[in-house]
């Protein structure tokens, strides 16, 4: 990570040391906290990014395992920013002694970050957002803190030669080779990302090649699939609640029955809460109304090789990050305006969610009605294609779901860091 960049974004860098070990400072509390009995305060990290290193480098605070016993509970969220990076936002929850005391920290990483780097930059950003607890209790005279001299020069917004465009080109080969069957896999693209207050753009063609081959006594069975395509967007902020985008999207498609395809879609989207919480909670409504020309591979169901087909779509999604855990639901509906028995209708639901201490729930559903698959081919596939998934099969619906539960008991702390094996 360029450390430069970075300490502007991060604000401060907060250097903490001791000059005694932990049970000396149970000596003089000036604020008693929670569950402690050696003067640190209890820590809650309500995320798994990196947390056994930051539990290492961080070791002025206790970690425990459970929100409800904790003096603060720190959650983290982040969102890409095309393929520049990703920001990063701790939020802090002070509980027991602390309510009502939070602190948000943000910081970015750029996309040509290590995970080394990354981590520190978290350690940096944790530090930092812990300080105002720190400094209510008898830690207060342990700590010492420097803030990093700031030029001039990084003072103004540094010249972007790149007009914050990024670009990320890909590509992979995966070869799998036995007796009776063998695989080869390879994908490569480009992405070209814009990001800023303003704008979201996006450009990235992609390429796959797949081939499937299986060997018996008497029969040799082979799949080979190809998908190409390009999808881009162009998204334009209006304020707080309005935003205009347009989307063009390309394919080629073995499984889909597509020899080539292209759809063009204006829409616009209505964020209910401002975008500023969208870190938090997000209420949206977007609608979109697009033109297609598609041809096929072979011949479809409706005895189409091509054809021109017009469309709309409406998504309701609600989005919530809390400290007791996050959903997330939505709900869409399209159709062809040639047929308006050609449409689909999803649904799908999220919801992680901490019941009582130690015990953790998750449920997970998705629900489709599926009349919209105008490039079925005709005729009856073979029990091979079906097999190896050669081509789209008909449906009218389907269906996802998963359900999870995690029972945590025991010691109520993690301060404990052990790497071996």
């Amino acid at each position: 990570m360029n450390m430069k960049k970075s300490n502007i974004l991060i604000t401060l860098l907060a250097i903490v040391t001791f000059s005694v070990n932990a049970p000396a400072l149970a000596q003089d509390t000036i604020l008693p906290v929670n569950t402690s009995t050696n003067g640190l305060i209890d820590v809650f990290l309500d995320f798994h990014s990196h947390d056994q290193y930051i539990r290492e480098k961080i070791n002025f605070v206790n970690y425990v395992r459970d929100r409800q016993i904790a003096d603060v509970q720190i959650m983290l969220n982040s969102h890409s920013s095309g393929n520049a990076g990703r920001n990063y936002v701790f939020t802090f929850i002070g509980r027991e002694k602390f309510k009502g005391m939070n602190n948000e920290i943000t910081f970015w990483v750029p996309s040509t970050n290590t995970d080394n780097e990354t981590r520190k930059g978290m350690v940096n950003a944790l530090t930092l957002g812990l300080m105002p607890y720190l400094a209510n209790t008898s830690l207060a005279s342990k700590i010492t803190i420097n803030i990093s001299d700031v030029d001039t020069e990084e003072r103004e917004e540094m010249a972007d030669p790149w007009k914050n465009w990024t670009f990320e080109i890909y590509g992979g080969i995966n070869l799998h080779q036995e007796r009776k069957q063998s695989s080869f896999d390879s994908r490569w693209g480009v992405y070209a990302d814009k990001l800023s207050e303003d704008w979201k753009i996006r450009a990235r063609p992609y390429f796959n090649i797949n081939h499937r081959s299986f060997v018996t006594d008497d029969l040799k069975i082979t799949r080979n699939q190809f998908r190409h395509g390009f999808d881009g967007f162009l998204i334009r902020s209006i304020n707080q609640h309005w935003s205009v985008g347009f989307f063009l999207d390309m394919l080629s498609s073995t499984f889909h029955n597509i020899l080539f395809n292209i759809e063009a879609e204006p829409g616009i989207e209505y964020s209910f809460l401002p975008y500023t919480e969208a870190n938090y909670r997000a209420i949206t409504l977007d609608y979109r109304i697009g033109a297609g020309h598609h041809r096929y591979i072979e011949e479809t169901i409706f005895f189409k090789m091509q054809e021109n087909l017009y469309h709309h779509s409406l998504n309701f999604t609600a989005r919530l990050q809390q400290p007791w855990g996050s959903f997330e639901a939505g709900i869409s509906g399209s159709h062809y305006f040639h047929d308006y028995t050609a449409n689909r209708i999803s649904l799908e639901s999220d919801l992680e969610m901490r019941i009582i201490k130690g015990l953790s729930l998750n449920l997970w559903g998705s629900f489709e009605f599926i009349n919209d698959l105008v490039a079925l081919p005709a005729g009856d596939l073979s029990i091979e294609d079906v097999l190896l998934q050669q081509s789209r099969q008909a449906t009218d619906y389907e269906v996802s779901a998963h359900v999870g539960l995690t029972y945590t008991f025991g010691s109520q702390f993690v301060n404990v860091i052990n790497t071996r094996f």
